[in-house]
Order: C-alpha cells, then sequence, then structure tokens
C-alpha cells in the first residue's frame, strides 16, 4: 500500500526515536556504572586497544599463541568487567541498546526488506491522519457516568436502564482488552444521548493505544472524504485505510447525508472488512427494520447478520447534564 509522503515521514520519525532513545539509554547506564567503577572504563579502554592488536597479529601471520594470548587477555578483561558488573547488580548486555524491535534493531529494515514494525508504524500513522485521533484522547471507559441512568427497572427490557448499560459497558471493556485484528464486529444500537459515542471513542482509544490501526469518525464525515477524493477534490486513499486497518469504527451511521455513492462506498467497505474478517465497530440510532429501510437488503444483512448488537438505553444524557448545568 502507498502512503502519503506526510506518514511515512511521521512514521519514520517516531521509528528513529525510538533507536535514539534506546541508544541514549544504554549510554547513559554505561556512563552512570564508569563513574561509580573506574576500572570498568580502564577495561574498554584496553579491550578496544586489543582488537586492533589481534587483528594486525593475524593479519602479519604471527605465531598463534602470540594471538592466543592476546585473545585471552581479552577474554579475561571481559570476564573482568563482567564480575564488577554483576557485583553492581548489573550486566554487561545492559550496557547494549534494548531496541523496541529486535529484529531490525528500530532501523525498520531486516536484510534489505521492510519490517513489521515499521508496517505498522506506517499503519497507525495512516489511520491517524484519517481518523484525527486527537479527540479520543478525551474519552476513555472510566469517564462514563453510570449514575445518569435509572436505576428502576424498565418493563419492556426486564432490567434497569443502569443494568444494561453496565453490562454494555463491561462488554466493552472485554471486547478492547481482548481486542485482536481478527475480533468480531459490534453494533451499537440506541437512542440520541445513551452514550454510543462514548462508547465508540473509548474502544477506539483503548484499541489504539494498545498498538493497533484504528480508524475512528462519523459515518458522514468518512464518506463524504471518500467523496472528495473520488471526484478529485481531495487527496489520498481513504478507502484502502478503511477496508485494511485493524479496527474501523463508524459512529452515527444514518446521519449521514444519503446518496448512491454514499450507499455503494458503505456497502464495499462493509463487504470488504467483513470477507477479510476485519472487524468493524457502528453505533447508530437505527434499529434493525429502520436499517433495513433506509440501506436495503445488502448493506443491512451484512449488519443485523454479521455484528453483534448491544443495546444502549436510558434517558438523553447530554441533556440531563445540560438541565445540571443550568441549576
Amino acid at each position: 500500500m502507498a502512503y502519503e509522503p506526510q506518514v511515512v515521514q511521521a512514521a519514520r520519525e517516531r521509528l528513529e526515536k525510538r533507536r535514539r532513545d534506546a541508544i541514549a539509554v544504554a549510554a547513559s547506564l554505561r556512563e552512570r556504572m564508569c563513574e561509580r567503577i573506574p576500572r570498568l572504563r580502564e577495561i574498554e579502554q584496553q579491550m578496544a586497544a586489543a582488537v586492533p592488536q589481534i587483528t594486525h597479529a593475524i593479519l602479519a601471520g604471527e605465531a598463534a599463541d602470540t594471538v592466543d594470548t592476546l585473545q585471552k587477555q581479552n577474554l579475561a578483561l571481559r570476564e573482568e568487567m563482567g564480575r564488577l558488573l554483576r557485583q553492581a547488580g548489573c550486566d554487561a548486555d545492559d550496557f547494549e541498546p534494548r531496541f523496541t524491535c529486535p529484529l531490525c534493531k528500530d532501523t525498520g529494515y531486516v536484510d534489505g526488506q521492510v519490517c513489521g514494525c515499521y508496517r505498522q508504524l506506517l499503519k497507525e500513522e495512516a489511520c491517524r491522519r484519517l481518523s484525527g485521533l486527537s479527540a479520543v484522547k478525551l474519552t476513555d471507559f472510566d469517564s462514563m457516568r453510570l449514575d445518569y441512568y435509572d436505576a428502576a427497572v424498565d418493563p419492556q427490557w426486564g432490567v434497569s436502564p443502569r443494568q444494561q448499560m453496565e453490562d454494555v459497558l463491561a462488554y466493552c471493556r472485554e471486547y478492547t482488552a481482548d481486542f485482536t485484528p481478527h475480533s468480531g464486529s459490534l453494533l451499537l444500537q440506541g437512542p440520541t444521548g445513551t452514550g454510543k459515542t462514548h462508547l465508540s471513542l473509548a474502544i477506539a482509544r483503548g484499541v489504539a493505544e494498545r498498538g493497533y490501526g484504528v480508524v475512528y469518525g462519523s459515518a458522514g464525515t468518512l464518506l463524504r472524504r471518500l467523496e472528495q477524493e473520488h471526484f478529485g477534490k481531495a487527496e489520498g486513499d481513504s478507502e484502502n485505510q478503511l477496508i485494511g486497518c485493524d479496527l474501523l469504527v463508524l459512529d452515527d451511521l444514518g446521519m449521514e447525508f444519503d446518496t448512491p455513492f454514499s450507499r455503494a462506498s458503505l456497502y464495499n467497505i462493509l463487504n470488504a472488512r467483513l470477507l477479510e474478517g476485519r472487524p468493524t465497530v457502528i453505533s447508530t440510532n437505527l434499529g434493525s427494520a429502520a436499517l433495513q429501510s433506509r440501506y436495503g437488503d445488502q448493506i443491512a444483512s451484512r449488519i443485523n447478520g454479521g455484528f453483534e448488537p448491544l443495546l444502549c438505553v436510558g434517558k438523553d444524557i447530554r441533556q440531563l447534564i445540560r438541565r445540571q448545568s443550568m441549576g
């Protein structure tokens, strides 16, 4: 997949920062230990001087016992260093940078091939750029106020709105904690103001923080972006990102402007992700019958048949909060 230059640059900067940080941490430890144990610096200097001596002896064809003597001296220095470090509760391996990716050592390449860690960073940056995930940082599961939901049992459901939302919240927490790129898809349904967007944002944030590529946005915003790109009003490869990201979160489905293009795009995205086994989270005010009426069989059957429904119930929380703030 081709990525925009800004995406590549951002991914490279993150990769290079990882490498710099790992090297800096190892160098800082080395310096602290050498200040604490001056003999370590002397050993390092002697070992560094021994390497060219051994190389020269081998190239000059000097006697094997001379080379062996130099190698034994170097080995003795290493053993002394190891002993001093162990006494200080450290290890010689701690002087080596501990890279985030041991395969490519945070260079992004292994044997001339792009490393998986670099591909993941590219995906994360592309998803972040498309989503504008900065807003996600403001929302998490802990900030969801269940005390706004009525504790009285609703005869229609046989449980109270508070109990229902406790169950939905617990399910979403577990889904996020156990998420993999092959998790199931979720359909958050319910009236306006019952917490669907809050839960969608919290899922997007939690999954993104675990290092997966997440695209979050309102259905209207993302589908409008596709239309702009399709008709040359914007540049980008959003369709591939929407299909290929680890998790796609479509908020407020049903509120987008309904056009033949938006329907076709929505179908292509949902169908491709279902076929590839990629999870999607949808929030909508529409029930199953309304989804069928608005989108027809092709889209509605994929949503109703391929998603786990989670019903959000209760009064409009936003209105309750607004009334409280007004006094």
